[in-house]
């Protein structure tokens, strides 16, 4: 017995360490059949990689720890994040470089840009002065500027608890530097993006259009910020050597020609030295190539991390041949781009930490305080903690926190916790808690009235309506119908099997398409299917994000800044559906965990949300003592 031990331990040892036939890419749900396609080319002789659908990618972080996928390609804030999982289990092993930055250690270098001769000699000479950004809210232009700004004691973020955490930035920014040139979107509301501008114009002051302050504008971006220092009125520029390069100095074989002379300018280093822009740049901050991240026991010795780089080259070297460029950049692999195989691997933390980067990501991590979302079990906590992580990555902020509690307005009423999701039917409890909705969920599907065209207009008013009894959206477009039609909506509503009028989504009406809609505002009239969005009978509220009554106009809307920012990265027409999946189903058998999956935004105004009701009319349409 020992001896068949022994030799199933040696087996299990030899396995453990030797080269797997297939490794595992982890790919986001979305892109999975880009993969597959991928591997379906005919060079792909020699790669045996197989594809592993997730979630998105914060679950892909999770099956590399739980060794369920092996690797997984990355930007720099997934490696932040796989950082604060577990650090020493994951591994940075290989980079996505440029072709004509093969050579370079990061992706870019931020730099700040001088005149010669002028009388800045360090970081603090710099206030007082006329200063070029690429962008508001962007790396080199923004957040390097003030979080190196701020970790050298020269720029001092307002602590004014009055103000947005946005605002304290700008405030502080606009008191730092004379005038500016700082284009952007300061708000997603526009009046309030209007009023920051107005508020802080000296920072909008040094721009081509500073009434605009927005892109497209000759002195935004990377170039445009050294052309404000070159062509414009500024003493300082913030941008990326990459472009110092190519304005003042263009390749040989380029058809374009230099734009400014560089003996006029120097870079400005973080001790208050000056290199010429000819050689070398002292950058103080920099961005960390993207790339392939896997986990330590794929990595144990040279010879397990040199396989798997060998078999990551020939994928990414396949996905440059496939004749899906758009699947490829799904996948990360563009073209112009190449594979940096690192000689050892690294730590996230280690990684981030040489470039600077790990800082950049953190600033104000804690000063503007945190979020607490109330969830109810343990499915909803798995979910929130990974849109925590998700969001913190990429600068969305306040950081959020999750706490777990089964009555989550009575903690948002006792202060235990910042907001809590609350669902139609219990619109009217948060609100005797003193609790008001802060955004809503907004669908791009509605429950329709769906008739034949040719059907006679009095039965259109007559004839009892098909619908969905255990379906509440269903039920509550039957009951508005019913009340319109000068019926009273506390009779319980009889299940009909078949009708020539039916309540339906519109998600289905492919299958209607010989019909017509009857629209709230005319039981007598149809129009075409198309107008579903502004004829329907949508009338149960959806979910909504409650916070206190008493929270002040500046929590509350930061608070909505937050949210709308969470839909703008990740809801499903955002920047970043891959990175996390806002909505949509959260794991096999969990459907509707925290918001619904069918949701696409956050909105603050409920009227934008394309409802045929408000919390009165839902009200009178539940009579709860039938329903």
């Amino acid at each position: 017995m020992k001896l068949i031990f022994g030799l199933l331990f040696l087996a299990g040892s030899s396995f453990a360490a030797g080269e797997p036939e297939f490794y595992r890419m982890c790919v986001p749900n979305e892109f999975h059949q880009d993969c597959l396609d991928l591997l379906k080319d005919p060079s792909e002789a020699g790669i045996n990689m197989k594809c592993v659908p997730a979630r998105d990618r914060m679950e892909c972080l999770e099956l590399i720890e739980n060794r369920k996928a092996d690797v997984l390609a990355v930007d720099p804030e997934d490696m932040y994040v796989a950082y604060h999982m577990k650090n020493e289990d994951f591994k940075v092993i290989s980079e996505f470089r440029t072709e004509v930055e093969k050579d370079a250690p990061f992706r870019y270098e931020g730099v700040i840009l001088v005149k010669k001769g002028s009388d800045i000699k360090s970081l603090k000479d710099l206030q007082g002065k006329k200063s070029c950004h690429t962008g508001f809210g962007r790396n080199v232009g923004y957040k390097i500027p003030i979080t190196k700004l701020k970790k050298n004691n020269v720029l001092k973020v307002s602590a004014d608890q009055t103000i947005t955490a946005t605002e304290r930035e700008l405030k502080s920014l606009s008191q730092f530097f004379s005038k500016s040139c700082l284009v952007g979107t300061y708000s997603p509301h526009p009046e309030v993006d209007r009023l920051l501008k107005k508020k802080y114009s000296n920072l909008c002051a040094l721009c081509e259009q500073p009434e605009q302050c927005n892109y497209p504008d000759k002195y935004s971006g990377y170039d445009g910020a050294i052309r404000c220092l070159d062509k414009g009125e500024g003493d300082v520029a913030f941008t990326k050597t990459f472009f110092v390069k190519k304005y003042f100095m263009p390749h040989p074989e380029s058809s374009k020609a230099a734009e400014g002379n560089p003996e006029n300018y120097e870079y400005l280093c973080e001790d208050g030295s000056r290199l010429p822009i000819t050689g070398p740049a002292c950058s103080w901050a920099q961005r960390p190539w993207k790339g392939y991240i896997s986990n330590s026991d794929n990595v144990q010795g040279d010879t397990l991390l040199k396989s798997l780089q060998q078999r990551l080259d020939k994928f990414f070297e396949n996905g440059l041949k496939a004749q899906n460029k758009e699947a490829a950049k799904h996948l990360l692999i563009d073209s112009g781009l190449v594979m940096h195989d690192k000689p050892e691997a690294v730590d996230p933390k280690q990684y981030l930490e040489k470039a600077g980067y790990k800082d950049v990501i953190e600033r104000d991590g804690s000063m503007t305080g945190k979020i607490t979302m109330c969830v109810k079990n343990n499915e909803e906590m798995d979910k929130c903690n990974a849109m925590k992580r998700a969001a913190f990555s990429r600068d969305i902020r306040p950081e959020f926190e999750c706490i777990q509690d089964p009555d989550c307005i009575s903690a948002v009423q006792t202060k235990k916790a910042t907001m809590a999701i609350v669902d139609a039917a219990d619109y009217a409890k948060a609100r005797k808690a003193e609790l008001e909705p802060l955004v809503y969920e907004r669908r791009d599907n509605y429950m329709v009235v769906v008739v034949d065209p040719s059907l006679n207009k009095d039965k259109m008013e007559k004839l009892p309506v098909k619908f969905d009894k255990n379906n509440q959206r269903s039920l509550y477009a039957a009951l508005l119908l019913k009340q319109l039609r000068g019926g009273s909506s506390c009779e319980e509503l009889p299940e009909v099997q078949e009708s020539q009028i039916q309540i339906v989504n519109s998600n289905d009406l492919n299958n209607y398409k010989d019909k017509q809609l009857i629209c709230p505002t005319n039981l007598k009239e149809t129009i075409a299917i198309t107008e579903f969005r502004t004829c329907n009978f949508e009338a149960n509220l959806p979910r909504a994000v409650f916070v206190h009554t008493d929270r002040s106009k500046i929590e509350k809307d930061t608070y909505k800044h937050a949210m709308v920012s969470l839909s703008d990265s990740f809801g499903p027409q955002g920047k970043l559906p891959d990175v996390f999946e806002l909505f949509g189903a959260f794991s096999e058998g969990h459907n509707d965990v925290l918001f619904n999956d069918d949701a696409v935004e956050f909105t603050t105004d409920l009227k934008s949300a394309k409802l045929n009701g408000n919390e009165e009319l839902y009200n009178k349409l539940t009579c709860k003592n039938s329903i």
